[in-house]
């Protein structure tokens, strides 16, 4: 039993041993922090794996979907039509232009129930996955005795209701706030389509910011869900240097990531696809948890103590 300790997510954590000295959390010292908790991370991503294995399904249905030949170019079916009726060298040369073909997935009904049931799925346990690896990454920031299982399960029956709401609201958002950005990404040159693109950057640049906070107030206080969307909007502001420490090191480890999937691309080794689904969701977690509590402590916690 004792080789297979790795994977008991039900065991005690050691939280901060005598030995171990408590690093205060700076830019340089995350690392340092990060590698003193890998193993619980490791652990931390059994339970998030739901936000791998349902995208990765929806991925398949739509691989696996058939597909039909379409044209790309809406003025194709009008330059065909001059073309059969008076045909030339020129209508020819402009038919097969504007005539590139792409495929185009067909989904039968059955497969588009299965994947909205999915998407409903995964919006309805989005909220409690979060809250459940927030409270896990807040007890390994603190240094608190860590039972990845039992903690996970505790803080999602405590903020049950809350949590799916919450979550569900976070999904919808993310999901607008992505469609919009390649939206106008695809739509550019004009002054307004430009304006839109940079515009909706910075919204989400800020609400991704926001995220930092909801779900760690959601598992430290009892917190109404309009005042926390209120205090996270704040906190994405207020606490910007902090936000920024730990967007430098996501961003950091999603680009070695990346480049590594570059690297090993061309001989077609798969290991770089399947790391992150071994440890990316919890790390980038326990960086948020890393760079938003002392903020949140601050004005807070202590802020509360002090008033009293």
């Amino acid at each position: 039993m004792g080789k297979f300790k790795l994977f008991d997510m039900n065991r005690e954590g050691k939280g901060v041993s005598k030995d171990e000295k408590p690093l205060k959390p700076t830019f340089f010292n995350l690392p340092k922090f990060y590698f003193r908790r890998f193993t619980k991370v490791l652990n931390l991503n059994f339970v998030m794996l739901p936000i791998w294995i349902i995208p990765l399904v929806l991925a398949y249905l739509y691989t696996v979907a058939d597909s039909m030949a379409t044209q790309t170019d809406v003025v194709y079916s009008t330059l065909y039509g001059i073309h059969l009726i008076n045909p030339s060298p020129g209508t020819a040369s402009l038919v097969g232009v504007f005539g590139t073909q792409l495929p185009l997935q067909t989904y039968g009904p059955g497969r588009i129930w299965v994947s909205i049931g999915l998407v409903v799925l995964l919006a309805a346990v989005w909220g409690w996955i979060n809250l459940g690896a927030t409270y896990c990454a807040r007890g390994m920031f603190r240094g608190d005795p860590v039972f990845i299982w039992s903690d996970f399960k505790y803080a999602i029956s405590r903020n049950l209701w809350q949590g799916l709401f919450v979550g569900i609201i976070d999904f919808a958002v993310l999901g607008i706030l992505g469609y919009d950005l390649f939206y106008f990404s695809q739509r550019g040159g004009t002054f307004w389509l430009d304006f839109f693109f940079f515009g909706i950057c910075g919204a989400l640049a800020i609400y991704l910011f926001m995220r930092f906070y909801i779900y760690l107030m959601l598992v430290t206080f009892d917190i109404k869900t309009g005042k926390l969307i209120k205090n996270s909007l704040i906190f994405s502001i207020l606490g910007i240097k902090r936000n920024l420490i730990g967007a430098f090191w996501i961003v950091v480890i999603i680009l070695l990531n990346a480049l590594l999937v570059l690297l090993f691309w061309n001989i077609q080794v798969v290991v770089p696809l399947i790391l992150p689904m071994i440890y990316l969701l919890p790390t980038i977690t326990l960086f948020k948890v890393y760079s938003a509590y002392p903020v949140i402590e601050e004005y807070m916690i202590k802020g509360k103590q002090k008033k009293e």
